[in-house]
């Protein structure tokens, strides 16, 4: 082969090479949004026994400091099982992290509170949803003074 020959071929091989690893995990993510679906995030105080949320925080404000707990909420469905996990951050640090069963449908709940029952601290808290390393959802809130947001 002569050199015209050879530059197209390199250059279609690079190209190759660079685009099937993004394609792959463009596939995947999609694959795995697609098979689980993360729907009516509530983030509140706590839940009734008739699972009504008691004291729900809006994407606008947080949480008074004093509370001694959180709870999220919220609906799945499922289409088949893939590895999911829960977790939740404080200021950016990895505080409490499971492992969670999303096949099928219903409605999963967590809890945040401190072994000793005294109050969360002040600051932001974070709370993910993950699928084979695709977050599902991203849910924001602060105790004591910072803004909340949900994103699904």
């Amino acid at each position: 082969m002569d050199d015209a020959t050879k530059k197209p071929l390199i250059f279609i091989l690079a190209v190759a090479i660079l685009l099937v690893p993004s394609f792959v995990v463009t596939v995947r993510s999609d694959m795995i949004s697609g098979a689980v679906e993360i729907t009516n995030i509530i983030v509140c105080e706590d839940l009734t026994s008739d699972l009504v949320p008691v004291n729900v925080v809006s994407s606008s404000s947080g949480f008074s400091y004093g509370i001694t707990q959180v709870c999220v909420a919220f609906t799945y469905r499922g289409s088949s099982y893939f590895e999911s996990c829960v977790e939740w951050y404080y200021e950016g640090d990895l505080i409490h992290n499971e492992s969670v069963d999303l096949d099928g449908e219903g409605v999963k709940v967590f809890y945040l509170l401190r072994d000793d029952g005294a109050p969360l601290k002040k600051g932001l808290y974070e709370f993910y949803i993950t699928c084979k390393g695709v977050r599902l959802a991203d849910i924001s809130f602060s105790i004591g003074g910072f803004e909340s947001e949900i994103v699904s």
